[in-house]
């Protein structure tokens, strides 16, 4: 459209005017309704002011209990004391060294290996002598 188009038709329209109390009430009406339609989203978030206090309040509670009856070393009995069997193998770790290195293993291995050809060949000799 070209701009006398649109100008002639913007200023050719002429609606009735209403008189002030009919759009008074009417304007009126409107913001009722939108008043009604806010009102619930007022009280939500006057409800969730309401709510965390007393939810900050609930935790804090939970919180100082816990801190105050939590166990302590001083009233809980030693491990060792439940446990025994912890403090033998406790005892046994610190006999030993440190466990042995890979080369250290594989020479147990081969002389293991080599105590059992010896056994074997020794096993063997008393059969035939039998």
């Amino acid at each position: 459209m070209k701009d006398q188009e649109l100008y002639d038709i913007f200023h050719s329209y002429h609606p009735e005017m209403s008189s002030e109390e009919d759009f008074m009430a009417r304007l009126n009406e409107q913001m009722d309704a939108i008043d009604k339609k806010r009102i619930p989203s007022l009280w939500e978030r006057t409800r969730q002011r309401h709510f965390l206090p007393w939810a900050a309040g609930i935790a804090a509670v939970i919180a100082v209990g816990l801190f105050l009856f939590m166990p302590s070393k001083t009233n809980c009995p030693e491990e060792a004391d439940i446990y025994p069997a912890r403090s033998d193998y406790q005892t046994m770790l610190s006999m030993t060294q440190s466990f042995p290195t890979f080369e250290e293993t594989v020479a147990d291995i081969e002389q293991s290996g080599q105590q059992l050809k010896l056994a074997i060949a020794g096993m063997k000799e008393g059969e035939k002598k039998n």
